[in-house]
């Protein structure tokens, strides 16, 4: 486990983050408001090993984030199998994923570069994987560039995995969401994609006007912009004081969940937690990708570079 101090960036704009390598882990986000800082990162633990707190919360997920069904995939004709750490899916890479690795770190006045090896063969997937991640803060902006390139053909799907709350306390539910995708994939008992998409008129899924979350979610929504350029995966609202969060991303998707999970049992060094008490947007491509072929590809091959850019604009603060 890397001992590392934490790393902490300041902002011209007054935003204050700080970072840990395990994970190449987001522990904090300070945002200025009228009375005071506001902390709107909720449920990071500091280490890969911490026992008490959330696994994931405020790391790079991959290689493949979100989940892989029955544990397993065929790419050009090879199947591969994977170690199964959610029932019997792969869920953010399996139980080594990277979200549980410590990266290393080039840190700079403006801007920290994490960066991480993955063998060829890593939780059963192929190709030597060379990724980076790095952070920066930019006025009331907070933004993160990922790559990675591969020896071998195989997969990859990052995404950032924070939990936020605009109050930075107390339950969300009543946070305004807005996520402009008019189709959403439906799941089944595992939480795996059944197929073809779903348009979300007329269901719970329908969040292309603001409304209050108000209910419980853990589900992809297919952004209408598709992947390319950057373009808005989702804004919420904290309607008691208009705080607003923007994310912005180059994927096609964006996981929403509403942290049911959460009790005063997990542990945080910079936060409560509560039931509900913070919601994660994880722009992605949709998940079961690799089993999925309607889907937008998760494939890499050598000689091509992935690229994720994703940005949390705050206003209103």
């Amino acid at each position: 486990m890397n001992k590392t101090k934490e790393i902490i960036l300041r902002g011209d704009a007054g935003l204050t983050a700080r970072f840990a390598p395990a994970g190449a882990r987001l522990l904090s986000l300070d945002v200025p408001t009228a009375s005071g800082p506001v902390q709107v990162v909720i449920g990071t633990a500091t280490d890969t090993d911490q026992p008490a707190g959330d696994t994931w919360g405020g790391t790079i997920c991959g290689r493949v984030a979100n989940r892989i069904a029955d544990a397993s995939f065929v790419l050009d004709g090879v199947k591969y199998a994977l170690p199964a750490n959610n029932g019997t899916n792969t869920l953010h890479g399996g139980p080594g994923g990277f979200g549980r690795r410590d990266w290393d770190v080039e840190a700079g006045t403006d801007q920290v570069t994490f960066r991480l090896s993955s063998a060829d063969g890593d939780m059963g997937f192929p190709g030597a994987l060379e990724t980076t991640a790095t952070y920066g803060l930019s006025g009331t902006t907070l933004w993160l560039e990922m790559t990675a390139t591969t020896s071998k053909t195989t997969l990859v799907n990052l995404t950032h995995h924070a939990y936020w709350n605009l109050l930075g306390k107390g339950n969300v539910l009543a946070h305004e969401v807005e996520i402009p995708a008019s189709r959403y994939t439906p799941v089944d008992e595992r939480l795996i994609p059944t197929g073809p998409l779903v348009d979300v008129a007329g269901t719970a899924f329908d969040f292309r006007a603001k409304r209050p979350i108000n209910g419980s979610y853990d589900h992809n929504f297919c952004l209408d912009a598709g992947r390319g350029a950057l373009h808005l995966g989702a804004r919420v609202t904290e309607p008691g004081t208009g705080r607003v969060m923007e994310v912005w991303t180059t994927e096609p998707g964006i996981q929403l969940y509403t942290g049911d999970h959460f009790s005063d049992a997990l542990k945080a060094p910079y936060s409560d937690l509560v039931k509900n008490g913070a919601i994660a947007l994880e722009p992605q491509t949709y998940p079961n990708a690799a089993n999925e072929p309607s889907y937008p590809s998760a494939v890499l091959r050598p000689g091509e570079t992935y690229g994720h850019r994703m940005e949390w604009r705050f206003s209103g603060f």
